[in-house]
């Protein structure tokens, strides 16, 4: 423990009638553990206190009324009051009516929780900055001014529905009403959220002034401070079931609603950002390509339908994953078999962002069955479904709950307009009703009450009978934690399930996705080599009709036919129309039917499926090029005709775009690893190929081979080259499972195609050898 003395002490008699000083009564001060006990030690001594401090474990109940303490004070901490706070709530109950107590921030709740309120996430979390504060101007708050600054630190309050009537709420922030002070109504015992001894604080002085003038465990003790005045509060706080409140406090939706029209307000001013510039970039179409959310919702043949979410922290749970990359976990979800992916762009209380759609959509862009993207804010203009659709969502959420029934309708219509069918959400039936009137063809039931954010499970099972016959999708929202859950959904003909929280915190997305879908956890979907599979097989550098059908019949799955000005295997337009002729004149007998399309696979592996499903029939010409002109590549490709085009070079990844057949890209790997800068980027090659670089940039023809284990660090299908042969190649394809290999000069003799070295590479490469 620690004291500290007052500056001045009160004096008594001494048996002589003489006068000498009395030992002054203790504010005895309990710390929970926390930085702000130093400065709350300070503001105490300067008010004239003689403080004792001891720590929430370190002191017993009876060692503090051994100190007879004057008053007390409970101090702010980490964490929550119900398991952080040792023995403040059992100190606060012992001397309740005997002596002034005080609370700060975590003391605070700990009075609330004693009293038998229950304290959960505030809404908003706050570290570090200032509100304003309204108050009554009685008992701490006597004399103090209105709407002061107050540094607050923390995510926890009271939970204003379990408010104990023993309390009376004694000050909230001015823009927000979020709890700031408690007092009991008959006990000297009263506490505040915010920090009054924080230097960004004003008025912590006479808190705490008022605090130390305050005598006895009773108010009725204490008239001066207006506590027990039988005159009604002053206009700031009227009563509310037993809460001090002006009127009845905002709820959190209510709140939400309101930074929600500050921030459109914001954006609208913005230069570049004006709904007339929304306007005119959608005039443009620079918004990514919509696809059905209806569609998307009903198209999975598993149900229901999930609706993964993106959400990093909500009022009601606090942060949640604060550290969540959206584009990674909604590329997970989509993996996994999400039907839509939700991302909050909402930013004070779901710490969201535009910037996290844009992403979460770019992420899963290229997937061949990608999921809807839906907004999921709270939109009260027009101006943020522009927003949506620029930024590529494929479905906006209307609240029921926020939104009049002009306003509803207006937004609807203008969604429909932009291509939006909207997910409109509702949470009982006068609400259903509205949704049904609207003709909503995707209705959403929050089992989450918005207002006070309590969840019940039965609030879908309750409505949903009222889209029975009805062309709606029903959608459960909010609380599903597991398949227990989804199964009593599915009985009720609901079709999909919005999942939130208990994705964000899985381990294991994919498989709790595939638990919500009832199915086995599978293996991701691949085409890259397994144990069990066999690579496909490219041989390079042909130049002669022999040669390739060489390599046709030894089972090659691509051929090479290089058009690259600088290399010694280059072949003429009409020496690679011959060899394309006498390739294609004869089809294999083991032909397959094309690959079906994965509802899971990524750009890479659906190609990687696409060409192998192709080259069954016959080996693929691939066209090999290197710094030339497109015009070039475009006329060679067609009139060949190629299959394939190998950019050899460091042509613009653009062009593949521009390139009516698919493109393999090169990346030229040393053995340090550098040279697979891009190497995922997806959407414009369908495949790439790791080769030995060589040099200014360039690489292949050498026959060297690079560090093998670089190419480990490639997550998807790939092809490696560079200084294989028919003694190496096995060994390769079981160290790093390529997709393909691709051979030139490992299959030659002295400059020219040896017809026994490419039979043996193909049964080595192949494990048939």
């Amino acid at each position: 423990m620690v004291a500290a003395e007052s500056s001045t002490a009160p004096v008594a008699s001494t048996s002589n009638g003489t006068t000498a000083p009395a030992e002054p009564r203790v504010t005895f001060m309990l710390d929970n553990y926390d930085s702000f006990t130093y400065n709350l030690y300070q503001y105490l001594c300067l008010a004239g206190a003689n403080v004792v401090v001891a720590r929430n474990d370190a002191i017993t109940i009876a060692e503090i009324e051994a100190l007879n303490p004057r008053n007390v004070v409970i101090s702010p901490g980490p964490g929550h009051p119900t398991t952080d706070s040792g023995i403040s709530r059992e100190l606060i109950k012992t001397f309740a009516g005997r002596v002034p107590i005080l609370g700060v921030c975590m003391g605070m709740q700990c009075m609330f929780d004693a009293f038998g309120g229950e304290v959960s996430h505030a809404g908003e979390i706050i570290h570090g900055k200032t509100s304003q504060v309204k108050h009554d101007g009685r008992g701490l708050f006597r004399d103090v001014p209105q709407d002061i600054p107050s540094t607050r630190y923390h995510s926890l309050a009271p939970k204003l529905s379990t408010f104990p009537p023993e309390l009376a709420l004694t000050a909230t922030t001015a823009e927000s009403g979020v709890v700031m002070g408690l007092r009991h109504r008959k006990y000297t015992v009263e506490g505040v959220q915010y920090h009054p001894e924080s230097i960004l604080s004003e008025g912590g002085r006479k808190l705490m002034e008022n605090f130390l003038a305050l005598e006895g465990g009773t108010w009725a003790e204490n008239p001066a401070f207006g506590v027990s005045s039988p005159t009604k509060p002053p206009p700031a706080l009227a009563s509310t079931k037993g809460v001090s409140s002006s009127s009845k406090l905002p709820t959190i939706l209510d709140k939400i609603q309101a930074q929600r029209l500050v921030d459109v307000a914001t954006a609208k001013a913005s230069p570049g950002k004006t709904p007339a510039d929304l306007r005119k970039l959608l005039e443009l179409s620079l918004c990514p390509p919509q696809i059905s959310f209806v569609d998307r919702v009903r198209a999975d043949p598993l149900r229901p339908a999930v609706m993964a979410e993106v959400k990093r922290a909500s009022p009601s749970k606090g942060l949640i994953a604060g550290s969540a990359n959206a584009a990674e976990q909604a590329l997970a979800y989509a993996r996994a078999g999400a039907s839509v992916i939700s991302v909050l762009t909402e930013p004070t209380w779901f710490k969201g962002s535009l910037d996290d759609m844009r992403l979460a959509r770019e992420a899963v862009a290229t997937l061949p069955n990608r999921p809807a993207i839906l907004r999921k804010d709270f939109i009260l203009d027009t101006y943020q479904i522009d927003e949506a659709r620029l930024y590529g969502a494929d479905s906006v959420l209307l609240i029921v709950a926020m939104l009049a029934p002009e306003q509803l309708k207006a937004l609807h219509t203008y969604a429909l307009g932009l291509g939006i069918e909207p997910l409109v959400e509702v949470n009982n039936a006068k609400e259903m009703e509205v949704a049904l009137e609207l003709g909503a063809r995707v209705i959403g039931v929050n089992n989450r009450n918005l207002h006070d954010f309590e969840v019940d499970m039965g609030t879908t099972s309750r409505l949903a009978d009222m889209v029975k016959g009805r062309d709606v999708t029903l959608c459960a929202l909010s609380g599903i934690t597991g398949r227990k859950d989804v199964e009593v959904y599915i009985d009720q003909g609901v079709g999909a399930v919005l999942v939130g929280e208990a994705l964000m915190r899985s381990a294991d997305p994919k498989a709790f996705i595939h638990e919500l879908l009832g199915v086995p956890a599978a293996p991701s979907a691949t085409t890259t080599s397994s144990p069990s599979s066999a690579p496909l097989v490219k041989i390079c550098g042909l130049s002669t009709v022999k040669d390739a059908l060489v390599a046709k019949d030894a089972g090659a799955d691509f051929l090479g036919l290089i058009f690259a000005e600088k290399s010694k295997r280059r072949v003429t337009l009409a020496q690679a129309q011959v060899i394309a002729a006498a390739v294609c004149q004869g089809a294999r007998s083991t032909a397959s039917e094309p690959a079906p399309v994965s509802r899971t696979a990524t750009w890479f592996e659906h190609h990687a499926a696409s060409l192998a499903a192709a080259s069954s029939a016959r080996p693929l010409l691939v066209g090999v090029f290197q710094n030339q002109p497109l015009e070039t590549i475009l006329a060679t490709a067609a009139a060949v005709p190629l299959d394939l085009v190998q950019l050899h070079g460091s042509e613009p990844a653009e062009w593949a775009r521009l390139i009516p057949v698919p493109v393999i890209r090169v990346f030229h790997v040393s053995d340090d690893g550098a040279g697979l800068r891009d190497v995922h980027r997806v959407g414009y090659n369908a495949a790439v190929l790791l080769d030995t670089a060589t040099g200014k940039g360039t690489s292949g023809g050498a026959g060297h081979a690079f560090d093998w284990s670089v190419a480990e660090k490639v997550r998807q299908p790939f092809v490696l080259a560079g200084g294989l042969d028919p003694t190496n190649v096995r060994e390769a394809v079981e160290k790093v499972r390529p997709w393909a290999v691709d051979v030139s000069s490992g299959v030659e003799t002295d400059g020219v195609k040896d017809e026994e070295k490419i039979r043996a590479l193909l049964k080595a490469a192949k494990g048939t050898a």
